[in-house]
């Protein structure tokens, strides 16, 4: 429940941010890096989950194995 409410915090603090950058963004700066003023808060916030997905398969990937107990399931 904790991680739950931790990646929230994360995402709901990363749009806030995206929302502030996008005032001093202009659209053509905006557009060079493939963005638009409707699609850039929903990108990022999409770009940091991935992230986060991509760091909790990582680290649940790499629990350690006893070798001993290898096949014994």
């Amino acid at each position: 429940m904790l991680k739950r409410l931790f990646r929230a915090m994360i995402i709901a603090r990363q749009a806030s941010a995206a929302m502030q950058a996008l005032q001093y963004i202009s659209d053509r700066q905006l557009e060079d890096v493939g963005y638009t003023r409707d699609t850039f808060v929903e990108q990022i916030k999409a770009n940091v989950l991935a992230e986060l997905d991509a760091a909790h398969a990582k680290k649940t990937q790499a629990a350690p194995v006893n070798p001993n107990l290898v096949g014994a399931v």
